[in-house]
């Protein structure tokens, strides 16, 4: 388990607060194999230096697209 600070918006308040974080269960395990690496491959090799911010957006969501629905278990 890992601690990572995050953010709670009231209102104009940003609050920070701690809060635990799984990063080795069996979910984020399978996450990784069957998402996260072929994924990330994907926008890697088609991520050139000096894109505009709405392209790098655009080239994600069309590599996540494939994964959309994939069953973990």
């Amino acid at each position: 388990m890992a601690l990572k600070v995050k953010l709670r918006a009231s209102g104009k308040k940003l609050t920070p607060y701690v809060s635990e974080v799984k990063t080795s269960g069996r979910v984020q395990k399978a996450f990784a194999e069957k998402i996260g690496h072929p994924v990330g491959s994907c926008v890697a090799s088609k991520v050139k230096k000096g894109m505009k911010v709405t392209e790098i957006r655009d080239i994600v969501r069309k590599c996540a697209k494939d994964y959309r629905g994939t069953k973990l278990f």
